[in-house]
């Protein structure tokens, strides 16, 4: 991602955490201290989000200086270090829960991404992310699903079609949806379809949907399903999926599995920071 995305979440971290001042560090630490800080995994994990480290603090302090010691995407180890900072303490402190937060956060989607791409290994499917994220966070957990191997599914209502049932049960039928999509929707753009019964497949592929997504389907049914569509559109599996029967789904045949649980339930990876001795 480009610099100024990280800047974004650097300044709001830091205007809702150090605000007007962080008091103790001011209170306790003289302003000419210099010092330094590693920050390491405590866990097994893939580790995402480095670059807000240089953007925190760049805004703290022109003479912190960043080494990196791994890179995004690389499996660490408990132990294993991931950068060091070194310059005023004041700036060091004030900046290192924020840093932590966004480590722990991203390398925590970036690791359960990675554990669920792993075990459809050798399986020709992807595993996409949803919209199922924090609000005004999405192009961060987008991006820790990409560095985890997972692809992205749409970012936004704005660019695919996705048409639900809800959509369906507005309109009055899925034929008098796909109707008005293809007189007004905007030249190449993607258009699935998301079905639960059979008999609206039929009815999607004869409109000429780009894809077909195979709404909380057991496998059996999702196999006779990919069979009948026989690559005809591409085809989406998505919901009642879990780790325990991901891989029979994909076994299915399915080109793409998408998973809200990536963002919405993945849990933050233990990662800290620890004070260094001077060389």
């Amino acid at each position: 991602m480009q610099p100024y995305v990280w800047n974004k979440l650097a300044e709001d971290g830091l205007r809702e955490d150090v605000g007007h001042g962080d008091i103790t560090t001011e209170l306790t630490i003289p302003t000419d201290l210099h010092g330094r800080m590693m920050f390491k995994a405590r866990q097994n994990l893939i580790v995402c989000g480095l670059p807000v480290i240089a953007a925190v603090y760049s805004i703290l302090s022109p003479k912190i200086k960043v080494e990196l010691h791994s890179e995004e995407g690389k499996r660490c180890a408990a132990g294993d270090k991931l950068a060091m900072v070194e310059g005023p303490v004041h700036a060091l402190l004030s900046g290192e829960r924020v840093v932590l937060n966004v480590l722990s956060w991203l390398s925590g989607i970036a690791t359960i991404t990675r554990t669920t791409v792993d075990l459809v290994e050798g399986l020709d499917v992807k595993i996409l992310d949803t919209r199922k994220t924090r609000p005004g966070q999405r192009v961060y957990e987008k991006y820790a699903v990409r560095i985890g191997g997972g692809h992205n599914h749409r970012f936004g209502l704005f660019d695919a079609v996705l048409v639900k049932d809800n959509h369906i049960a507005a309109r009055g039928s899925l034929k008098q949806v796909l109707e008005n999509i293809r007189r007004h929707a905007p030249h190449g753009i993607f258009i699935e379809v998301e079905v639960d019964r059979f008999d609206q497949i039929d009815e999607a592929l004869g409109e000429g949907v780009d894809g077909i997504l195979l709404d909380n389907m057991s496998g059996e049914k999702v196999r006779q399903a990919v069979a009948h569509i026989n690559h005809r559109a591409v085809v989406e599996a998505s919901g009642g999926i879990t780790p325990a029967n991901l891989r029979e789904m994909a076994e299915t045949g399915v080109d793409a599995i998408s998973l809200g649980y990536l963002t919405h339930s993945a849990p933050h990876v233990d990662i800290g920071a620890d004070w260094e001795s001077e060389p």
